[in-house]
Parts: structure tokens; sequence; C-alpha cells
């Protein structure tokens, strides 16, 4: 599935919400969380690619950018590319400034374990990518 499209995050949420581990760390975390991926033409990714999620229960997952979310998580491709295969922690690009971080910080780190969790869960979607990424 292409990354950051509305079959990927169909799947993520799929994954998210039949794992046990996860929906336990996460209850009360009651959030929609988005990522905003920009386009890296130089590298064969056109444009840029929006998608989201509600948490803890995942019934509810769309394409594009939705106002009004609790959490958005917003980069380049290349970043997100890098978290997705374990080269680059979420944390440390978040700390880095390499993506931007919109919401409560304090209620994200108060479900730290769920969030570890879930970046855990991302490397899990059966993930294509697009131009340079894919080869």
């Amino acid at each position: 599935m292409l990354a950051f499209t509305k079959e990927w995050v169909e799947s993520l949420a799929q994954i998210l919400k039949n794992d046990a581990g996860y929906q336990e760390k996460a209850r009360g975390f009651d959030s929609s969380f988005q990522f905003v991926v920009k386009a890296d033409p130089a590298k064969g990714v056109p444009e840029s690619r929006a998608c989201g999620v509600t948490l803890p229960d995942c019934e509810e997952y769309w394409e594009g950018i939705r106002e009004g979310t609790d959490y958005t998580m917003s980069g380049t491709y290349q970043v997100f590319y890098d978290i997705l295969n374990g080269k680059m922690g979420a944390t440390r690009a978040i700390t880095t400034r390499k993506v931007r971080l919109k919401g409560n910080l304090a209620k994200l780190l108060k479900f730290n374990a769920a969030i570890n969790r879930f970046v855990e869960v991302l490397g899990e979607v059966d993930t294509e990518y697009e131009g340079d990424y894919g080869k």
C-alpha cells in the first residue's frame, strides 16, 4: 500500500484496533492524529500527502488534511520514510525539529507507552514508497 493514502491508514487503523497491547496502553487517550507529509519532487514524490486516524478506537480514518485534529505531525517525506523504516525514532525527529508536532504535548507524554507502540505498529504496515524511496 502506498504510504499515507487512505488504504495505508486503514491498514494502520486495523492493526492498532486489534493490538491488545496498544489498546491497553492507549485507554483514555481519545484523540485524533494526522500525518502531513510534504512532497519531495526532486526524489519523485510530486505531491504532499495527509491522512489521519482517531485513537485509540481507530473507528475513523481519513485521507487529506482535517482541521481541528488534536495532533498533527508534519515533515518531509524523507523524515517520515526514515521513521517508518527505523532509521530515526519519532521522538528524536520531534526533538531535533525534523518533524513538527502540534497538540497537547503533556497529554501525549502521559501516554508515552501507547505512542511508542503506535510507532512500532507503523513499521508493521505493508508500505510502498514513492519515487526514489521505493527503489
